[in-house]
């Protein structure tokens, strides 16, 4: 087990939990043993405290520090499918990582080179720590972030605001936070361009074959929907392997609406840990813009599935507003990233088949891990492969 020393009678440790690799805060007892610190202990306060110190390594520790502010008074934020949150003095996050990720982790070079571009379409990061696996990767243990007040998770914002929409007959909410969002895109794949190279053949047969992996995978699966049509996807999906030559850039890598928190009128991008369906070293891998923005543009057509189920909506004007806010998000964000003088990051010919290839991810997630789920990609795939040149 490796720790790393916070302040006196609390650590942070890597310890095997039963289901894998945790990195788990610890306060020393009145009897003298280790115990797992809850908010209110201090840990996560003693963690701002030796940010505040600087960037440090410690042995299989690495401290990356980006602020000197200090905080106390702990309450629980809850867990989410990686993380145990921890909101300190109403200022900062402390998250730590309680199933960790195989090493190499991208999350920290992505945030460096954000903090470099200046841009502030993401919860100000206060530090990061880093722990050095067995096989000599880094992978993240603990993040700090600032406290975002009243923010809302992408998912409720989004069908909130569809399911508004639908019932006034006016699909203007949707699309003006649609449209923001894509703002927000355009400037993170702006301050991301600074790591932008060109996709090899390789890197498009990969794309290929991992899209036609998945296909064969659904198709094992036995879903109806995809086995009825599967000729129709190979050839959208076949289109990936002609990408040799695009642009490609370190992007955020799983951009939906999850990933998007909106905090009194303001949208935020969170999660830079890369696609958890990849491998790790894949997960480092440069991406063509149009994955980040397919990834998007899908989850805004989730959103209105999900509105759909649980509310008694029109579906006409559903398919309106939901079709309103997808322009919307694309008419955006080419436009700032035009004006920003990057435009020739994004080909959208390979939006299609991006979309499709997250649907059929969300199927084989559905199938395995969340059933409840599969209605969402039930609905998404005769919508998306019917839009004709998908949007």
């Amino acid at each position: 087990m490796d720790t790393l020393a916070l302040c006196d009678g609390r650590r942070l440790a890597v310890v095997d939990d039963g289901d894998g690799l945790a990195a788990i805060p610890q306060v020393l007892d009145v009897d003298g043993r280790w115990r797992r610190a809850l908010p209110r202990d201090g840990a996560a306060s003693a963690l701002l405290d030796v940010l505040a110190a600087g960037s440090t390594v410690h042995d299989a520790f690495t401290v990356r520090s980006w602020s000197t502010r200090t905080a106390t008074d702990e309450r629980s934020v809850g867990v989410d499918q990686t993380n145990e949150s921890v909101i300190v003095g109403d200022v900062a996050v402390v998250k730590w990582a309680t199933h960790l990720q195989e090493g190499p982790h991208p999350a920290p070079r992505r945030i460096e080179v954000l903090r470099a571009a200046g841009f502030d379409g993401m919860p100000t990061p206060w530090g990061v720590v880093t722990w050095r696996t067995p096989t000599g990767a880094d992978t993240v243990v603990a993040y700090v972030d600032d406290y975002l007040p009243d923010a809302t998770d992408g998912w409720t914002w989004a069908v909130d605001l569809v399911t508004a929409a639908v019932r006034e007959g006016e699909p203007g909410g949707f699309s003006a936070a649609a449209a923001d969002v894509g703002t927000v895109v355009a400037e993170l794949h702006a301050a991301l361009s600074t790591t932008a190279t060109v996709a090899s053949a390789a890197d498009a047969a990969r794309w290929r074959d991992d899209a036609m992996d998945t296909l064969d995978t659904v198709v094992r699966l036995g879903h109806p929907g995809v086995v009825a049509r599967r000729g129709e996807i190979e050839v959208l999906l076949s289109d990936l392997g002609g990408l040799a030559g695009t642009p490609v850039i370190e992007g955020h890598g799983d951009l939906h609406v999850g990933q998007v928190l909106c905090s009194r009128g303001r949208f935020v991008v969170t999660d830079f840990d890369g696609n958890p369906v990849l491998t790790a070293p894949e997960r480092m891998l440069p991406i063509p813009a149009a994955l980040d923005v397919a990834g998007m543009t899908q989850s805004l057509a989730h959103a209105a599935i999900v509105a759909a189920k649980y509310t008694a909506l029109d579906p006409a004007t559903l398919a309106v507003v939901s079709a309103a806010g997808r322009t919307a998000f694309l008419t955006a964000y080419t436009r700032r990233l035009d004006m920003l003088g990057h435009a020739h990051l994004f080909d959208p010919a390979p939006l299609g088949a991006f979309r499709a290839q997250q649907v059929l991810r969300e199927i084989v997630y559905a199938a395995r891990h969340l059933p409840r789920w599969m209605y969402v990609p039930d609905a998404a795939l005769p919508a998306l492969l019917d839009e004709g040149t998908p949007t």
